[in-house]
């Protein structure tokens, strides 16, 4: 399961970011029906606020990811109550982890690299994804 939060002043085509999110875990080999992934798409104030407290980095930055600690989701109160609470009730699967993502980080990188915002959303997906299962 693919558990998306936008907040809400940003659009984003949720249907073709679940749908690359899906398809590039199965590409991994892992069923997306045993496991979820969380993503958040956020603006650059909270990104760097997030970035400065768990980084340990000033400024922001265009996605983050986080592992599952304990069993608990680390970012999950630093975003949004409606976005912590989706988080409570992922129910018999496995939070693979978050990600994170600036909108408005996106938005330069697409446009510098003559992108669909949505595109380069699904990539910066990917790249979390990717570094939450590397370890």
């Amino acid at each position: 399961m693919i558990e998306i939060f936008v907040q809400s002043r940003y659009r984003v085509n949720r249907s073709l970011l679940r749908k690359r999110t899906t398809e590039f875990i199965r590409k991994l080999g892992i069923d997306t029906s045993l496991y979820t992934v969380s993503i958040a798409i956020i603006g650059d104030r909270k990104m760097r606020d997030i970035h400065e407290r768990f980084a340990r980095k000033k400024g922001t930055t265009p996605v983050l990811s986080f592992p599952i600690t304990d069993g608990r989701p680390k970012i999950g109160s630093s975003i949004d109550r409606k976005y912590r609470e989706r988080l409570n009730t992922v129910d018999g699967q496995h939070l693979l982890g978050e990600i994170i993502i600036s909108y408005p980080q996106t938005l330069l990188f697409a446009a510098d690299e003559n992108k669909l915002v949505d595109v380069k959303l699904a990539e910066f997906v990917e790249h979390g994804l990717t570094k939450l299962l590397s370890g």
